[in-house]
């Protein structure tokens, strides 16, 4: 028998074997990174990734339903920082953590955008750097996104249509959602319009749509009243008809509960500020903040 044929085989498979070793000496393939921005809070993130849709990746560092005022970076925290191209940060103190987590992450091309920069910041009368929660007003929320979108834009300019596009229809439906808040707390009585809420992060969205944020349980700082303080509350939701006390998601509720059991009026436990929920009702800006004032309205007539 002929064993021609297995010789002729077996070089083959010895002329492909030197074949692709010889290839193998060339640089391998560089792996593509994918376009990463990270910042501090989940609603933040949300309204970047409205922006940024699929092109680019979003991260945000203080997991969802968490207090970010408690909020310590992790190792693998500062990796995901080191990884981006842009810190979006709030500002105001939101992210007390901010350059300590930059600083660790050592990325020299890392570039720290503060949303919050040429917005007016309430409660700087009071000490520190004032009010951080800015993005509870839709008009301070479409400043953000025209900063991202600007932010993007600059940075990966070849995607620039596509951030502009998104912007402008996402800008679209925050007027919408600015027009229907109005609407809604506009059909409250005057007299009705006020908040008593756990924590100060009221004050931007009582302001633009005409309530009376009265004042929070907890100070600055989230340290609880004094004796006196909470005993002078009590009086005020009483002589001002107050007809309820808001809880957040992220904190405690155990004081606001007591307050509204002992004052007699609703204790309301779900309003979402710093932190998205995880049901379609609070999974994203939008949602949160129609949530948000349809309980507050419901809760105040």
């Amino acid at each position: 028998m002929s064993h021609k044929p297995i010789y002729v085989f077996w070089a083959i498979v010895l002329v492909s074997f030197l074949l692709v070793s010889g290839c193998s000496t060339q640089a391998p393939a560089v792996s593509v990174q994918p376009k990463t921005v990270v910042t501090s809070i989940s609603p933040i993130a949300d309204l970047i990734k409205q922006v940024a849709g699929d092109k680019v990746k979003v991260i945000n560092l203080v997991p969802a339903g968490s207090d970010p005022h408690e909020f310590e970076p992790k190792p693998s925290d500062v990796r995901q920082v080191a990884a981006s191209s842009i810190f979006f940060a709030n500002g105001v103190g939101e992210e007390v953590y901010l350059n300590k987590v930059i600083s660790n992450a050592a990325n020299p091309n890392l570039r720290t955008v503060v949303l919050s920069d040429g917005l007016t910041i309430l409660g700087k009368d009071q000490g520190g750097e004032g009010n951080p929660h800015l993005w509870l007003d839709v008009q301070n929320a479409k400043h953000y996104v025209e900063t991202i979108r600007d932010q993007l834009s600059q940075t990966y300019p070849e995607d620039k249509q596509y951030f502009n596009q998104n912007a402008a229809a996402y800008l679209t439906k925050l007027t919408e959602l600015d027009q229907w808040i109005r609407s809604q707390i506009s059909s409250l009585p005057p007299e009705s319009r006020k908040m008593v809420v756990l924590h100060d992060a009221w004050s931007y969205y009582a302001k633009q749509y005409g309530l009376t944020f009265v004042q929070p349980l907890l100070h600055t700082g989230e340290a609880e009243p004094s004796a006196k303080e909470y005993a002078d509350l009590i009086q005020l939701i009483h002589e001002q008809k107050i007809h309820a006390v808001f809880s957040e998601a992220g904190f405690n509720p155990k004081l606001a509960q007591q307050l509204a059991s002992e004052t007699g009026v609703k204790f309301i436990d779900n309003l979402h500020d710093d932190t998205l929920g995880d049901t379609p009702d609070s999974n994203s800006y939008i949602a949160m903040m129609k949530t948000n004032t349809t309980v507050i309205v419901s809760a105040l007539k």
